[in-house]
């Protein structure tokens, strides 16, 4: 079921899945899974006040041990995880001197563990519920200051878990910059960090941090800006032409998140039918968190309508603070009826409590061809290495099969979309056990009125 609406006021998006499974093998229980991605954005007050709130529900590996795709295999390492969140904020404008964002956030994550396959054994405390509030104000100067340049800025989560130690981060800062010309500028930002979790890896450094510097732009599309302090930075920009755009950032921090060397990196470069796109960045933050931001239903233009799927690079959902370093490099490329995409990425994510490590990395692959009007073929190839403290792994995953679309006409227009699909999924692992071979024949039916 899908759910799209716009207004002056506000817009709303749904979609949800109810799936009934049962297998003929084995008990004659059926099992109900929903998954849902829900999304809400309202004015109170036209232009100040908004309210948004997103929801959403999945079904997700517990570990990287057995890696499922969906939940047709019979596979029982996972969760049902559950996302809500309400968010009002403000966005005040005092004239020409400053405009302000001030907002409030309440999001609750839930959690329904079934069996983890590493210690065979049901785990009903693996990750813990929790309740996170956040808050954020700011104030950035307004165009009645001309040469001078400010803003100043808070920004605050508390996450509480039923089990485990609760997650704080918190952080002040505040900026100044003053333009001696159009081509150089100079700044200076200073702040405090305060930020609590469990650790055995002595990540936190807090308290107070500064930067001066300066940034020099001798055109509309290059910049290079260097700060210097225990907080220091290098920033390169080069937007050459409108088809290419890229960002480099390096940091070296001795106060607040991510301390010590990290990478920031965006590039991104348009053809007429082709992208070319690469991200790498580092952060610091929870599982609950990451599960927080997945897409339950995939990338929404992809022109393959699939059912909702596991992600496979998810971390292992334990109750921790995590420093994630990833990249991605996307390519696609679009003909008169094919559309081609193709993608590399690399995790390694650090964690605080279990002072350990794991690593996926891997590459991804589609072609969709539309051959007949309403008749589309698609392929898609996966591969993903996992490096981690159970086992290491490697997993290939091939699919391949057929989607048409009938119009029918039951008393209103309605469409009718069925998908035949092959996969053959393979995993093999150095602990024994986690081997594993799937071959798989599916049918789908869905009605859109």
């Amino acid at each position: 079921m899908s759910v799209f609406g716009v207004s002056p006021w506000g817009s709303s998006n749904l979609r949800y899945r109810l799936q009934g499974l049962h297998n003929a093998g084995a008990s004659d229980a059926i099992d109900i899974n929903h998954q849902l991605q829900m999304q809400t954005f309202y004015q109170l007050v036209r232009n100040q006040l908004f309210v948004d709130s997103t929801a959403s529900i999945s079904q997700q590996n517990i570990n990287n041990a057995l890696i499922a795709t969906d939940n047709l295999s019979g596979q029982r390492n996972r969760s049902t995880v559950q996302n809500f969140s309400i968010s009002p904020f403000w966005t005040p404008r005092f004239g020409q001197y400053a405009t302000g964002l001030f907002r409030m956030g309440y999001q609750h994550s839930s959690f329904n563990n079934e069996i983890d396959l590493v210690n065979n054994a049901l785990l009903g405390n693996l990750i813990s519920d929790s309740e996170s509030y956040t808050r954020q104000a700011g104030l950035t100067s307004g165009s009645k200051f001309n040469r001078v340049m400010w803003g100043l800025n808070y920004s605050g989560q508390d996450q509480n878990r039923e089990s485990g130690r609760n997650v704080t981060f918190e952080q002040y800062t505040g900026n100044l910059r003053y333009f001696i010309n159009r081509n150089f500028n100079v700044f200076a930002s200073g702040g405090f960090d305060d930020n609590s979790f469990a650790t055995q890896a002595g990540r936190i450094r807090n308290g107070f941090h500064y930067t001066l510097g300066g940034r020099w732009q001798p055109s509309l599309w290059y910049s290079l800006e260097v700060g210097l302090g225990n907080n220091s930075h290098v920033t390169l920009v080069a937007n050459p032409s409108t088809r290419l755009s890229s960002t480099i950032t390096y940091r070296y921090k001795e106060v607040g998140l991510n301390t010590g060397s990290s990478w920031d990196a965006n590039f991104n470069y348009w053809l007429n039918q082709a992208t070319i796109g690469f991200r790498y960045f580092q952060e610091t933050v929870t599982v609950q968190q990451v599960l927080f931001q997945q897409n339950v239903f995939g990338n929404p233009n992809n022109p393959v309508i699939l059912p909702p799927g596991f992600n496979p690079t998810l971390p292992n959902l334990v109750d921790d603070v995590i420093v994630r370093k990833r990249g991605d490099l996307t390519f696609s490329y679009t003909t008169g009826k094919s559309t081609y995409s193709a993608g590399l990425h690399n995790e390694r994510r650090l964690y605080e409590l279990q002072a350990n490590d794991d690593m996926t990395y891997g590459a991804t692959g589609s072609w969709a061809w539309q051959f007949q009007p309403r008749l589309n073929f698609y392929f898609q190839p996966s591969w993903q290495a996992t490096e981690g403290v159970a086992s290491d792994n490697n997993r290939y995953d091939l699919a391949l099969g057929v989607t048409r679309s009938i119009p029918v006409n039951w008393g209103r227009p309605s469409l009718m979309n069925t998908r035949l699909e092959l996969r053959h999924i393979n995993q093999s692992s150095d602990t024994s056990g986690f081997d594993f071979t799937e071959n798989r024949a599916t049918a789908n039916f869905a009605v859109q009125f």
